[in-house]
């Protein structure tokens, strides 16, 4: 069975950041990296808080209306899966980060 944490990983890795081996919500630099990857102009400023990146992202994959319907908290299953499939990304069960050696 697929994971949230396994859909974060995936988005991770298609977007060029690395997968993590605990679970864990998006940090603000991968929000930004989802974001470049999305083209979401609006929130390249560093400045951008991660709600707004949130925010955006869900009106961009179409899961609000606009960002003032969008919520700003961390992504469900759900929309992590929407997210996914807006970037081109089939995540699979297991994902994990590859070992240092």
């Amino acid at each position: 069975m697929v994971t949230k944490h396994d859909i974060r990983n995936g988005i991770r890795g298609e977007v060029g950041r690395f997968k993590r081996e605990l679970t864990a919500s998006f940090t603000k630099e991968e929000l930004g990296a989802l974001c470049a990857a999305l083209e979401i102009t609006d929130t390249t400023d560093s400045v951008t808080s991660t709600a707004t990146m949130r925010q955006q992202i869900r009106v961009t994959v179409e899961l609000a209306d606009s960002r003032e319907d969008a919520a700003d908290d961390a992504f469900s299953k759900l929309e992590l899966e929407a997210i996914a499939a807006a970037i081109g990304v089939e995540p699979i069960s297991g994902d994990e980060p590859d070992p240092l050696l």
